[in-house]
């Protein structure tokens, strides 16, 4: 099969690898399409390792069941899935107390075990979630859209709350829509200056936009005493997106850390006492109520996917997508 390889930072290759074969439990899943992640992008940078070199990566995933291993029914062949990242064993100490995505022996797709970057993967039947209704643009999305889901599940945002998203890239626009959810009293994006992603912001549920020169003034405008939002998203994949995220979240408030850039961070750590602040990180998430919330159309995620490539041209799809004007790029297989 023909394959994306990823050999270490700027170096991806499409090869042609052997057929991947579905063991016991496990289905062989002919992938249609696939989006680029920010964690696909730090190793690509070189800022994250993945846990093997050479890998095929991308995890965020759609297709159709192709082949069923011994002890998969095989009502799964023909199924439009897309597949959970974590394969945990089933069986330790965290995966019995409902922390399956924190197994230590799990394999996880992209990242410890060859992804979806290819024209087939191999995932456990218990990975995966039928997508019926979706396209497969919109079951390629489950995934990340998953993440912010768990965001409000580790740290719920308070309804009617002050927000703010500090970055307007894929994972703060669909943060953006999940906490129009909550009904927030007011809801700030951050962005960079002279962000091209400053309209979608606005276009997908942001009251008010600004950059962060400006976002200090529009908190002593917007929150009470001018002290900070009560729930602030750092989404920006900057070691410095954490710095400011502490600066503008209230005393007592909380801020959800989404960036998985693979840097060390610098930040205020006495103000973050000071304020008596909470940073709860989140990451892998729920799928069904993420299928719902782009079945029902209460988040939008087409308007996010800005280039499409082909498999073929994988190695320009990655250069695009550090393109500032570039949401969500995705191949298609």
């Amino acid at each position: 099969m023909k394959a994306a390889v990823l050999y270490g930072a700027g170096d991806i290759r499409l090869e042609e690898v052997p057929d991947p074969r579905p063991g016991f439990g496990e289905v062989l899943v002919r992938v249609k399409e696939a989006g680029i992640c920010g964690t696909d992008k730090a190793f690509y940078k070189g800022t994250y390792r993945p846990g093997k070199l050479p890998i095929i990566p991308g995890h965020e995933v759609a297709g159709v069941v192709e082949e069923v291993g011994e002890g998969v029914d095989e009502s799964w062949l023909g199924a439009r899935v897309t597949s959970e990242i974590n394969f945990p064993c089933g069986k330790c100490w965290f995966c019995r107390n409902g922390m399956y995505t924190h197994c230590p022996y799990r394999r996880v797709l992209g990242i410890t075990v060859d992804g979806g970057f290819a024209e087939y993967f191999i995932a456990p039947v218990t990975a995966l979630h039928r997508i019926d209704g979706l396209t497969w643009s919109q079951g390629a999305y489950v995934e990340p859209l998953a993440a912010v889901v768990e965001m409000t599940l580790m740290s719920p945002p308070p309804a009617g709350g002050r927000f703010a998203v500090v970055g307007t890239g894929n994972m703060g626009l669909l943060s953006i829509q999940v906490l129009r959810l909550y009904s927030p009293e007011v809801l700030v994006a951050v962005t960079r200056p002279g962000s091209p992603k400053a309209g979608k912001a606005k276009e997908l549920g942001a009251d008010i936009v600004t950059d962060t020169g400006g976002v200090r003034e529009v908190m002593r405008e917007v929150t009470p005493e001018g002290a900070g939002f009560d729930y602030v998203v750092e989404t920006t994949g900057s070691p410095a997106g954490l710095d400011l995220a502490v600066e503008i979240v209230r005393p007592r408030g909380v801020i959800a850390a989404k960036s998985t850039h693979g840097a060390p961070v610098s930040f205020n750590y006495t103000s973050l006492v000071v304020k008596e602040a909470k940073i709860v990180g989140s990451r892998c998430g729920p799928f069904p109520p993420a299928i719902r919330l782009i079945r029902e159309g209460l988040v939008k995620v087409d308007p996010l996917i800005t280039s499409t490539y082909r498999l073929e041209d994988v190695g320009e799809a990655f250069r695009k997508s550090f393109d500032r004007d570039q949401i969500k790029v995705h191949i298609v297989v």
